[in-house]
């Protein structure tokens, strides 16, 4: 009978899954089916209890059996010790089995949250991809006209604005030989005339080729406008300007324009920094562009021209095209410094001397 009452009561144990069910049971069990007038179970060292059958009860501890994890079993009153100690055990191997359940299902539910949080990074990423690749398109397209535009501008100041210049020139040389009553003398004038104005044309046709950017105030105009949006995202800024400006020939003026443009936009949007100053340097055989910033720089062992990193990338062919060096380095005080030096070559360009295009 007491074999069969005790199987009973270890039968009338739930495979809860909250400790607090099981524990509310277990001391329901050993009250009911095993006889104690009183039991609880409670913390060790820790007031109150955690369960207890009768509720109204304060079992006194005639019993006490650990049930792990700081859980103790208390009865009181007329019962068989041995019952309840079987009775504890059984009641801790379902405690651990349903901490074990417990963990598992927390692994499994940081499992399904990385899981989500992984697809919700791929489709970001992948979203992220297609419009890089859109912008990728766009800025393609933007390089080979706007590089088409450049080789035209090219080819029409290297032919036509020179042969122009010459043609000029040598009419000038014609009419300082003629005599003033000379009848040939208006007919060349009128020549050289139309000589002046194709000059004028050809030189507008240029600059309406060249970057758009560029249209107002040249190279430096442009730097200046690129430095004044840097100081509306709160930068402070500076423009030097070295030797002796002069015009440049085209290519030149819309490389260095870009590689400026690009430094700057990085060092907007990630140096974190506070200041960014633009040089430029004139000499006789080359022209240099400086962009400093004075933010985080470099990051050590950081590879700075990663496939992805398409800016970096443009910069380094446009002046690779035109015989130049492009170099980023850390700054003496900290930050990222840009140079980017292109070799004149001995390009000559008849504008004025402030390549001022308002003024061809």
């Amino acid at each position: 009978m007491g074999h069969e009452r005790l199987a009973a009561a270890v039968a009338g144990l739930p495979a809860a899954e909250q400790e607090a069910e099981l524990l509310a049971a277990l001391a329901e069990v050993a009250a009911v089916r095993l006889g104690w007038p009183a039991v609880g179970v409670r913390r060790a060292g820790a007031p109150g209890w955690v369960a207890r059958f009768p509720p109204e009860c304060e079992p006194a501890p005639e019993q006490v059996i650990p049930l792990g994890q700081g859980l103790e079993l208390v009865a009181a009153g007329a019962g068989d010790p041995g019952e309840l100690q079987v009775l504890a055990a059984a009641a801790a191997r379902l405690l651990e089995s349903a901490r074990e359940r417990a963990r598992l299902a927390q692994r499994a539910e940081r499992a399904a949250r990385k899981a989500r949080e992984v697809l919700e990074r791929h489709r970001s990423q992948t979203l992220r991809l297609s419009e890089l690749r859109g912008e990728l398109d766009d800025t393609q397209q933007k390089h080979l006209v706007l590089s088409e535009r450049n080789r035209i501008a090219q080819d029409l100041h290297d032919r036509a604005a020179q042969t122009n210049f010459l043609l000029a020139l040598k009419l000038d040389r014609l009419l300082s030989d003629l005599a003033p009553e000379d009848p040939l003398r208006p007919e060349l004038e009128r020549l050289r005339a139309l000589a002046v104005q194709a000059a004028t044309q050809t030189r507008e046709a240029i600059y309406a080729l060249r970057a758009p950017e560029l249209a107002e105030g040249g190279l430096q105009g442009g730097l200046r406008r690129l430095l004044r949006a840097a100081e509306a995202d709160g930068f402070t800024t500076r423009l030097t300007v070295a030797g002796t400006p002069r015009p440049l020939p085209a290519a030149v003026e819309d490389a260095l324009f870009k590689v400026g443009q690009e430094a700057l936009t990085n060092a907007r949007k990630h140096s974190r920094g506070t200041a960014i100053i633009a040089a430029l340097r004139y000499e006789p055989e080359m022209v240099t562009l400086v962009v400093q910033d004075n933010g985080v720089g470099i990051a050590k062992g950081a590879e700075i021209e990663r496939p992805e990193r398409f800016g970096v990338r443009g910069m380094r062919e446009r002046v690779s095209a035109l015989g130049g060096d492009l170099r980023l380095v850390p700054g003496d005080e900290g930050g990222l410094l840009v140079r980017a030096t292109i070799p004149l070559k001995g390009a000559i360009n008849h504008g004025d001397t402030h390549s001022d295009r308002r003024r061809p």
